[in-house]
């Protein structure tokens, strides 16, 4: 039985902050989803680092949309549910489709400065897509997507922004709701609100190669496991074929448009290999992409590949693709004449906190949106360019549906609530629990299971050593030692590591993100179910799609 609360309170011990809505992240979805529920009420958002600070801002390559002429919705719904592998849920993916279409033109509306061909905006091509449908702004769409929301969400009266405050733990009683205990200024603080919106992003960092920024450490995740949210589909994570691979530079990500815009894949023999492996060669699947890498770098013994763009024109790349010209430049590579060495790195989660199409989890009072959400759009295997529409459409589903039950509820019973999280014969006083002999410290407790998940629960992955990494996360949780947001960051870790993992074993088959080596092939006859965890619940259940 894992532990409720990771750190025992009283509330009406602690500071308290009342708000109609709490929104829990500020990438695309949380940001979104704050802006809708501003409609209803007063918002408090809260956010591990600046407001700034998500995977939404480093997405470079685009938000996939249906708008140009040459474009239907049906082709985009297509191409989502072929790309997922026979796991979306087409419901939600019809809703994606077509409310991205409006959301997009909001974005623009609200100032957004996409490419732009002559007077119409300028679409591009990206693996998967049998159409150019990727509205972007160069290569830095989630930045420039960033900028219009948080300049939209600060222009708003009744949002309160609450910057560097990690938020420990959901507070339920029963099965609703109340808020979330978090740090702010290293003090613990109860924020309850008549509606909390779960948007905390990804779990990059539990690998050790990833795209994501340092604050994708998997919280989210953890924080809806603790409270009792069914999760679904954690096996399935997504690995980006091309993330910068040179000595002392960051895991940035080279964008998947460079070979939308006809950028070529080269082993370290100096070979085009792709045509071996999909016969959509450098536009196939990302996971087809991302295991043939791996495969090239074991046949060459190089610790990575390369992508080649050399033959478009100078003007071209640059213009194009400023931020990755640049980034490369400063590491003494010209991408104008010199290949960019590159390797896979873990990149998106696929599955996450089940909700309902109007992004309610089983929670009362507790809705989750963005990359923590598994809304079923995205299936076995994400296609390319639809995570921020995803987060834009369902941040607005959640807001709307976090006001809906907002207006149901008795103020005054609601308020009156106290949130007790420990036993009668704990003590307030006692800060975290089984915390005490630490045998390693934090820091290298972390880079422990990222090894241990990058080697054995990565890319590649068999049933004899998925076993190994669970037996070996068993010890580590009492490993607790060092910076108290380090500490509540490795637990958070550990739980999610134990969730991928564990279910990771259980299905036995190859399907999108997730490649057993063991049982390479795809089984539909027996498989195409999705996998529902709930904490404390001894099995697992299997859902037919």
């Amino acid at each position: 039985m894992s532990r409720r609360y990771l750190i025992n309170f009283d509330s009406a011990e602690l500071p308290r902050i009342d708000t109609d809505f709490l929104v829990i992240g500020s990438g695309s979805a949380g940001l979104r989803a704050a802006i809708e529920a501003n409609r209803h009420g007063d918002v408090v958002l809260i956010t591990k680092g600046a407001l700034q600070e998500s995977s939404t801002r480093y997405a470079q390559g685009g938000i996939a949309v249906a708008m140009s002429e040459d474009d239907e919705i049906g082709f985009h719904v297509e191409d989502t549910l072929k790309a997922g592998a026979g796991l979306c849920n087409e419901k939600a993916v019809q809703i994606m489709v077509e409310e991205g279409i409006e959301r997009v033109s909001e974005l623009i509306q609200w100032g957004a400065n996409f490419d732009k061909e002559g007077e119409t905006l300028g679409f591009t091509q990206e693996a998967a897509h049998q159409r150019r449908r990727i509205v972007h702004r160069g290569d830095a769409t989630g930045a420039e997507t960033t900028h219009v929301l948080v300049t939209h969400l600060k222009k708003q009266k009744r949002i309160q922004v609450i910057e560097y405050a990690f938020a420990v733990d959901l507070m339920t009683q029963g099965n609703t709701c109340y808020g979330a205990a978090a740090l702010i200024d290293n003090t613990l603080h109860c924020i309850f609100a008549k509606a909390t919106i779960l948007a905390a992003g990804g779990l990059g960092r539990i690998y050790q190669c990833t795209s994501n920024p340092k604050v994708a450490t998997g919280d989210g995740f953890a924080l809806a496991w603790r409270a009792g949210c069914e999760m679904m589909d954690m096996e399935f994570v997504q690995f980006h074929p091309t993330t910068l691979f040179l000595m002392g530079a960051p895991h940035f990500l080279i964008s998947e448009a460079l070979r939308g815009e006809g950028g070529t894949l080269i082993s370290a023999r100096g070979e085009r290999f792709m045509g071996k492996y999909h016969e959509l060669e450098e536009l196939a699947p990302r996971d087809v992409v991302s295991r043939a890498n791996l495969s090239e770098m074991e046949l060459t013994d190089s610790p990575c590949v390369y992508l080649d763009i050399t033959h478009l024109s100078p003007n071209f790349i640059q213009n194009r693709f400023p931020t990755i010209y640049h980034t490369c430049n400063q590491y003494g590579i010209d991408i104008t004449t010199d290949l960019i060495p590159v390797r896979p790195g873990a990149h998106f989660m696929m599955g996450g906190v089940r909700t309902n199409m109007n992004a309610e989890t089983g929670i009362r009072g507790l809705t989750a949106c963005g990359e923590v959400a598994c809304t079923g759009v995205h299936g076995a295997n994400r296609l390319a360019s639809n995570s921020l529409l995803e987060c834009i459409v369902f941040g607005t589903r959640a807001g709307k549906a976090a006001a809906e039950y907002a207006g149901t509820l008795d103020t005054q019973v609601h308020a009156s609530v106290r949130i007790q999280s420990y036993d009668e014969s704990e003590s307030s006083s006692d800060k975290f629990n089984d915390t005490s002999n630490p045998t390693v410290d934090v820091n290298t407790a972390q880079e422990i299971i990222r090894e241990l998940m990058w080697r054995h629960a990565g890319i590649l992955r068999n049933g004899e050593d998925l076993k190994k990494v669970a037996d070996a996360l068993a010890p580590l949780d009492r490993s607790i030692s060092g910076n108290q947001i380090e500490a509540l960051e490795l637990q958070n870790m550990l739980e999610v590591a134990r969730l991928i993992t564990r279910i990771a074993i259980a299905r036995t088959e190859s399907r999108g993100g997730h490649y057993r080596e063991d049982y390479a092939e795809r089984d539909d006859t027996n498989w195409r179910k999705h996998l529902v965890v709930r904490r404390n619940e001894p099995t697992l259940r299997f859902e037919p799609v």
